[in-house]
């Protein structure tokens, strides 16, 4: 029975990722309704051209989709946070930052982009048939420019939307399936890999996914896992600037430089900030209260 109950837990903890699934595709065709309606107005008056019109519009600026998307997720995953979770107090004992532990979270996000960049690189450098295809898809997402709505899409709203329903719900939730913090983690960390939709987004966000579930789990503050998020996002917007500097001959010798430092600064972040000290709701399954 206490299989069973954990399989059903983990299932009803994948809800909230897939109702976000539903969404991104519910903004993806109220987009298009709204480019079709358009193409009409514009004189458009059989199928294929309404069609061309549609799928042209669309890649004219993709992010589109992307903002109508986190404007509908935003509301829903925010109300239901807040009235299933947001107004509980946080449990005693647990720890709050202080401005030093906030700084480190800050630079922790910038090296966690370098190393993170540095993998990608090598990769790329090493075996670009690998990761050619996720280079354009990035591209055809609008997602390397840096644009107003890039801006806003990757470093404001998608740190909000995406800490609501990992961090926030579906770490919740996933404290049900088994008691203590690292199931729950990495329950959440998979959702949040799978919610990106891609191979090699999926697996460094999975990743990313299980350090910003530490930081929840050491403060138990969605606020503070929003800034790490958005700093991780703001620095990928420039990072390609940091590597330029150098001589495009050393770019392999550059990476695994800047990987092996960026690695050992972010294990000094680590032992600066300490273990997660373990709260007595940790130990009673299904309660990871705040």
């Amino acid at each position: 029975m206490k299989v069973l109950k954990r399989i059903g837990w983990f299932l009803v903890s994948m809800l909230p990722m897939l109702l976000a699934i539903i969404i991104q595709f519910a903004g993806v065709f109220a987009l298009m309704f709204f480019y079709a309606f358009q193409a009409m107005t514009e004189g458009a008056n059989d199928g294929n051209a309404i069609i061309m019109s549609m799928y042209s519009k669309y890649l004219e600026n993709p992010l589109l989709a992307v903002l109508a998307y986190q404007l509908i997720a935003l509301p829903v995953f925010g109300i239901w946070y807040y009235f299933a979770y947001g107004r509980k107090k946080r449990a005693e004992g647990t720890q709050k930052p202080d401005g030093k532990n906030i700084l480190t979270i800050v630079l922790a996000g910038v090296l966690l982009q370098i190393l993170i960049s540095c993998i990608l690189s090598l990769v790329y450098s090493i075996k670009p048939e690998l990761m050619q295809r996720y280079v354009d898809l990035m591209e055809a997402a609008g997602i390397t420019e840096i644009t107003w709505l890039s801006m806003l899409t990757t470093v404001i709203l998608a740190p909000l939307v995406e800490e609501l329903i990992c961090r926030g719900i579906i770490f919740r939730i996933a404290g049900k399936v088994s008691p203590g913090f690292w199931a729950a983690n990495c329950i959440q960390a998979l959702a949040f890999g799978i919610l990106h939709m891609n191979l090699v987004q999926g697996i460094y966000a999975f990743l990313l996914g299980l350090v910003l579930g530490y930081i929840y789990g050491k403060y138990r503050n969605i606020w503070i896992c929003m800034l790490l998020h958005g700093v991780i996002n703001l620095t990928s917007n420039y990072i390609d600037y940091f590597f330029q500097i150098f001589p495009e001959k050393f770019e392999i010798p550059v990476y695994i430089c800047c990987f092996v430092i960026s690695a050992f600064l972010l294990i000094v972040c680590y032992r600066f900030l300490g273990k997660i000290k373990p709260l007595e709701e940790d130990f009673k399954p299904g309660e990871l209260d705040e």
